[in-house]
C-alpha cells in the first residue's frame, strides 16, 4: 500500500487534534470537544489525540502548535535515546555500548516510521526507562524504584496510545517475573539447596514477596494515573466498531508481509516507499523495523557468544516471540494470543509488536558491543580500546543516519504555513457554515503518484492542501460534517464513513468520466448539515442553486446556496426504533429535514403540527458551550446539526432539558412557545470520574515517594 507521510495520520488526524487542543487551551477552554470534524467529536476521548499527555498540555498550551509539534517530536526522540542508554548501562553495558543503544533506539525503524502516529511514539519512548526502574528495584530490593516505574507506566497511558501501553505492560510483567525468579535463584544457589527445593522456593518467593505485590500495585496505580484518558476512551470505544473487541480478520488486516523480514538486513530490499518503488503487499511503515545492520550483527554476536547471560536469554526470546506475533495471521501463534490473552481483541496491527523486536535487538546489541570490545582488548593494546569503541559507535550511527532520515519528509515552514488559496477565498465568508470535500482520498493517491514519493519535489503535497480534506480543515478554523478518525461512534460512521469503511453518503453520488453526479439525497444531506462550500476532484454536474466559484490546483470549488442553518426549528416527528430504520428514512425520497425530525423516542406531551414560525439566533459558540436565543409561536423541535454524544446537557432558561438523538447524528430539544435561551454544555461524567481517579493515583504516587526510602541491599 503506497501512502505518504504528508497525506497520512500526522496531518489528517494527529496534528489537527493537537492544533485544536492548543486553540482551546490558549483561549481558556478545556480541550474536551472538537467542533470542526464530524459535526463535533469528543476530543479528549479520542485517545490518540494525546490530550492528557503532560508534555502536550504544556507545550501546546503555551506555544504555537507548529513549534510545539516539532519540540514534542524532538523530545520523544531524545527521551527514547536516554531511556535505552540508562537501561543498557544498568544491565552491564559499557559507556559506548550504552550510547550506541540509546542512539539506535532513538533512530530505530519503529520510532521514526511511526512519528506520524505521535501518541504511539510518545508511549513507546518510555519503555526502556520502565525496564530500567524494574531492574533497579529487583537488584536493590527497592520499592522507590517501583514508584518511579508506576509513574512511567502512567505517562504511557496518558500519551493516548492504549495499544503500546498495553504491550508495554505485558512486557513489564514478563520481565519482572523472570528477572525476579533469576534473582532468587542466584541467592538460593549459595545455600547449597537441591534444584527441586530451589525451583519450589523461587515461585513461592515470587508470590509472597512484598516487592512482587508492590510491582502489581504500581501496574494498577500507573493505570489509575491514566484514568482521565482511559475512561472517556472506553466510552467512545463502546459506541464504535470496536465495542467488545474487533474480529480477528479486522485486527490482522494489513498483515505483515513475511518477505519484509529482509528489511532487517537492508531496509529497501523490497523497494523504497519514499521514491514510489516499494513492492511489498502491506503498509511500509507498519512493517519497518530496521535498527541498523551493525546493530543486528552485534545482537547476533550477543545471542551466540553470551547465551549464559540472563539478559541475553530474555531478549533473544522476546525477539523471537515478538517476531512471531508481528507475523500475525501468517502463523497460528498470533491468532491463539488474540483469542485467549485478555485485552488483545481491542487492537489491530500486530506489526506494532515490532517495538518489542526493535528494543530487544538493540539491548542485545548493547551487550554484544561490550563483549566485542572486551574481546578486542585482550588481543590489542589497551590504548587502542577507545579508538575501537569510537569507530564501532560511528559505524552504528552512520548506518542509521544513512537510512532512517529518509523516513520523514520535511518541507519549508514558510511554504507549509501559508494557507491555501482556497482557504483564503472561503474565509472571506464570515457566516456560519460547513465545507465538504469530494474525492479527498483519491486526491491523496494522485498526489503521491504525481510526486513519485516524497524524496523528490514536494510541491504536489503543498498543492494538494487546496482540497481542505478532513481533518486538515481544523487548521483553518473550518468545519465539516465528515472526518478522518478510526474510532468514531457507529451512528456517525453509518452516515459519513471513516477511513476504514464507507458511510451511506457514498451511495448518494457517482463518477462518470470526469464528472461527479450527485443525487438529490446528496444535496439534501449537504443542506441539512449546513454545508455551504464543496471542494471536488471532479467537476460537479450543474444543479440549480449550486455555483461554480473557481479551481485551485486540482480542486474544483462550489457554493451551495440552498444550505440550511446550523440550528433550526421543525414541527413534526418521525419515530424510529433503531439506527438502520433511521438511516433508511434519512436517505429516502420522502424525508424533508425542514419539516420533520427523525427521533428514537417521542418527547413527552409533544404535539406535532404542520408548520412552525420562529427563528434561532446564535449567541455564543465555543467547543464546550453553545448558546441560542429561540423564538417560536408554538412548541417546536430545535434541531442542532452538531453531533449527538453522551455528556452533552441542554438548559432552557436555566432549566435542564432532555437532548434527543435526531436525524441519526444530530441533537434536538423540545422548545416551548415564546422566547427562550437554549444552552448546550459538554459536561461528560466520564471526564469528571477519570479526573478524580487520576488525582487519586497521583496522590498515591506522591505518598509512595514520601513513605519509601532507597535501600542499599543491592545484590551483585
Amino acid at each position: 500500500m503506497k501512502i505518504s507521510l504528508l497525506e497520512s495520520d500526522i496531518m489528517n488526524e494527529g496534528f489537527p487534534y493537537r492544533y485544536s487542543m492548543s486553540q482551546s487551551l490558549q483561549s481558556g477552554n478545556l480541550p474536551l470537544w472538537i467542533s470542526e470534524i464530524y459535526g463535533g467529536f469528543p476530543l479528549l476521548a479520542r485517545a490518540e489525540a494525546g490530550i492528557c499527555y503532560p508534555i502536550n498540555l504544556l507545550l501546546f498550551g503555551l506555544l504555537s502548535p507548529w513549534v510545539a509539534l516539532n519540540i514534542v517530536i524532538l523530545l520523544t526522540i531524545i527521551t527514547a535515546g536516554i531511556s535505552a542508554y540508562l537501561y543498557v548501562r544498568e544491565i552491564g553495558g559499557n559507556l559506548f555500548s550504552a550510547i550506541a543503544s540509546g542512539i539506535a533506539f532513538a533512530l530505530s525503524g519503529y520510532l521514526l516510521s511511526h512519528l506520524k502516529h505521535l501518541s504511539n511514539v510518545n508511549a513507546a519512548c518510555w519503555l526502556p526507562l520502565g525496564l530500567y526502574f524494574i531492574e533497579r528495584a529487583i537488584k536493590r530490593n527497592d520499592n522507590r524504584n517501583l514508584v518511579w516505574f508506576g509513574l512511567i507506566f502512567g505517562l504511557q497511558h496518558l500519551s493516548g496510545h492504549t495499544q503500546v501501553a498495553y504491550y508495554s505492560g505485558v512486557t513489564y510483567l514478563c520481565y519482572f517475573i523472570f528477572r525476579y525468579i533469576r534473582q532468587q535463584k542466584e541467592l538460593l544457589l549459595h545455600s547449597n539447596k537441591s534444584a527441586k527445593h530451589i525451583a519450589q522456593n523461587v515461585w513461592l518467593q515470587l508470590f509472597q514477596s512484598k516487592l512482587s505485590w508492590s510491582f502489581i500495585g504500581m501496574l494498577i496505580i500507573g493505570s489509575l494515573l491514566g484514568a482521565i484518558q482511559l475512561i472517556p476512551t472506553y466510552e467512545l470505544v463502546s459506541l464504535s466498531q470496536r465495542s467488545g473487541g474487533v474480529t480477528f480478520d479486522y485486527a490482522s488486516n494489513y498483515a505483515y508481509d513475511p518477505k519484509n523480514l529482509g528489511m532487517f538486513l537492508y531496509p529497501y530490499i523490497n523497494g523504497d516507499i519514499g521514491n514510489d518503488t516499494y513492492k511489498g503487499n502491506s503498509i511500509f511503515w507498519e512493517d519497518y523495523g530496521y535498527v541498523g545492520l551493525i546493530v543486528l550483527l552485534l545482537a547476533l554476536h550477543a545471542s551466540f557468544r553470551l547465551w549464559k547471560n540472563w539478559y541475553v536469554k530474555f531478549f533473544t526470546t522476546s525477539t523471537l516471540v515478538s517476531i512471531m506475533l508481528v507475523l500475525g495471521p501468517n502463523t497460528p501463534i498470533y491468532e491463539f494470543v488474540f483469542n485467549f490473552v485478555p485485552g488483545m481483541k481491542f487492537f489491530r496491527f500486530p506489526t506494532r509488536f515490532l517495538l518489542i523486536t526493535d528494543l530487544s535487538l538493540i539491548v542485545l546489541a548493547g551487550l554484544g558491543f561490550t563483549d566485542f570490545i572486551n574481546r578486542f582488548v585482550k588481543k590489542n593494546p589497551k590504548d587502542s580500546t577507545r579508538t575501537a569503541e569510537i569507530v564501532l559507535l560511528c559505524l552504528v550511527i552512520a548506518d542509521l543516519l544513512l537510512f532512517q532520515l529518509r523516513q520523514n519528509p520535511i518541507v519549508e515552514a514558510e511554504e507549509w504555513l501559508n494557507p491555501p488559496k482556497s482557504v483564503e477565498m472561503i474565509k472571506q465568508d464570515t457566516s456560519w457554515y460547513r465545507i465538504f470535500c469530494i474525492g479527498g482520498n483519491q486526491a491523496h493517491t494522485l498526489t503521491f503518484q504525481k510526486a513519485r514519493g516524497w524524496e523528490g519535489d514536494l510541491q504536489p503535497f503543498i498543492d494538494q492542501r487546496e482540497f481542505i480534506q478532513p481533518s486538515s480543515n481544523v487548521l483553518y478554523g473550518l468545519s465539516t460534517p465528515n472526518g478522518y478518525a478510526n474510532l468514531t461512534p457507529n451512528y456517525i460512521v453509518d452516515t459519513w464513513g471513516d477511513q476504514n469503511r464507507p458511510g451511506a453518503i457514498m451511495k448518494t453520488g457517482g463518477i462518470q468520466g470526469d464528472k461527479f453526479l450527485p443525487t438529490p439525497i446528496f444535496w439534501r444531506l449537504m443542506n441539512m448539515y449546513n454545508v455551504k462550500y464543496l471542494s471536488s476532484l471532479w467537476q460537479i454536474a450543474p444543479q440549480e442553486g449550486i455555483d461554480a466559484i473557481g479551481k485551485f490546483g486540482d480542486a474544483f470549488f462550489y457554493r451551495n446556496n440552498n444550505f440550511m442553518p446550523r440550528a433550526y426549528l421543525v414541527s413534526s416527528i418521525t419515530l424510529v426504533s433503531n439506527n438502520n430504520q433511521a438511516i433508511n428514512i434519512l436517505f429516502s425520497q420522502g424525508f424533508d429535514p425542514q419539516d420533520q425530525a427523525i427521533l428514537f423516542e417521542m418527547p413527552e406531551d409533544f404535539h406535532s403540527s404542520d408548520t412552525v414560525n420562529g427563528k434561532v439566533n446564535l449567541i455564543r459558540y465555543s467547543p464546550n458551550d453553545v448558546d441560542f436565543e429561540v423564538q417560536s409561536e408554538k412548541e417546536a423541535i430545535l434541531i442542532f446539526s452538531d453531533s449527538y454524544y453522551p455528556g452533552w446537557i441542554a438548559e432552557i432558561d436555566g432549566k435542564e432539558s432532555k437532548i434527543y438523538q435526531a436525524n441519526v447524528t444530530q441533537r434536538a430539544v423540545v422548545v416551548p412557545a415564546g422566547s427562550h435561551r437554549v444552552e448546550f454544555k459538554f459536561r461528560p461524567k466520564t471526564v469528571f470520574i477519570g479526573f478524580w481517579l487520576t488525582i487519586l493515583g497521583g496522590l498515591i504516587i506522591l505518598a509512595s515517594f514520601i513513605l519509601t526510602k532507597n535501600k542499599s541491599s543491592k545484590v551483585e
